[in-house]
């Protein structure tokens, strides 16, 4: 007897998600992801990464057509309670539930609060001058959450600057620009030369192991329209022996926390638009990172 596709792609996803049910799950409150589609929406949990082994892994899903949305919903566990974090402090503990249908890209992997009233005003409604509402409140499936690396902000330490400049420039070292007062005409957009100063810090942490994280930005861009992948910020991580690695650009630190209770913590950015919307997580020293995309078309 022939199985169709439909079945066969039930049976492969029916282990992964029964696996996924019963291991460690990471979430993150998300207070308008449900329900419209324009960042005004109902409060609810998108589901990021379960634990399997060692590993950190997504739901790597993805829908082509409105009509996946229909069945994309069997890929995610049905019900979870769920304990939402903010600061290392519990502030809620909320149930939530997958859907029946999908309506719309951005939702998929999102569960449903179904006592929204545990969560009324835990994080801003989005503005007109702020539509895109950056997310730090954790969800996990323990009881509780602990940071054993403690990675706190910290003042950026000059000689990380220095080292992380010089990544930079090794990894963009022509970025393209525009002369100023001109529009970015293709005789106007060339490379250009920049220097340490045009290379500014934002955002930096250290954690117990001395481990530190830093966000650099480059500034001066003169063209118009969206920035080149230059021009936004970036995040780097510095080894305790000084070694530079580039974690991505257009993130925006989430939190830490030891997800699975194994005694060392892992680090969630929100990855903040463009292309590659969605969380990265990154664990065992920045050896692994794991990646959940949200689909906005």
């Amino acid at each position: 007897m022939k199985l169709s596709v439909l079945t066969l792609l039930a049976l492969l996803l029916a282990p992964l998600s029964a696996a996924a049910q019963r291991a460690p799950l990471i979430g993150i409150f998300e207070s308008n992801s449900l329900g419209r589609g324009d960042n005004q929406g109902q409060p609810g949990v998108r589901v990021l990464f379960y634990h399997s082994g060692r590993l950190w892994r997504s739901y790597d899903a993805v829908c082509q057509d409105e009509a996946c949305l229909k069945t994309i919903t069997h890929t995610f566990p049905p019900t979870t309670a769920w304990n939402l974090i903010k600061d290392g402090k519990p502030i809620a503990r909320v149930t939530a539930e997958t859907p029946a249908a999908y309506h719309f890209y951005s939702e998929i992997g999102v569960q449903a609060i179904i006592n929204p009233a545990a969560v009324l005003n835990l994080e801003p409604r989005p503005t007109p001058d702020q539509p895109d509402q950056t997310h730090t409140i954790l969800a996990t499936t323990f009881f509780t959450l602990h940071d054993p690396d403690n990675w706190q902000p910290v003042a950026v330490f000059p000689l990380d600057l220095t080292h992380v400049r010089e990544a930079f420039h090794k990894l963009y070292p022509d970025p393209k620009n525009c002369t100023q007062n001109t529009t970015n005409s293709p005789s106007n957009y060339h490379s250009s030369t920049t220097s340490n100063h045009h290379l500014a810090p934002g955002a930096s942490y250290v954690s117990n192991k001395n481990w530190r994280i830093l966000q650099v930005t480059l500034q001066g861009y003169l063209c118009d329209g969206p920035p080149d992948d230059a021009w936004v910020n970036h995040w780097f991580a510095i080894s305790p022996l000084g070694e530079v690695h580039h974690l991505g650009r257009l993130l925006h630190f989430a939190g830490a926390a030891d997800f699975a209770h194994e005694g060392h913590s892992e680090i969630l950015f929100q990855v903040e638009g463009g292309n590659e919307a969605g969380y990265k997580l990154f664990y065992d020293n920045f050896t692994h990172q794991a990646q959940a995309t949200v689909t906005y078309h």
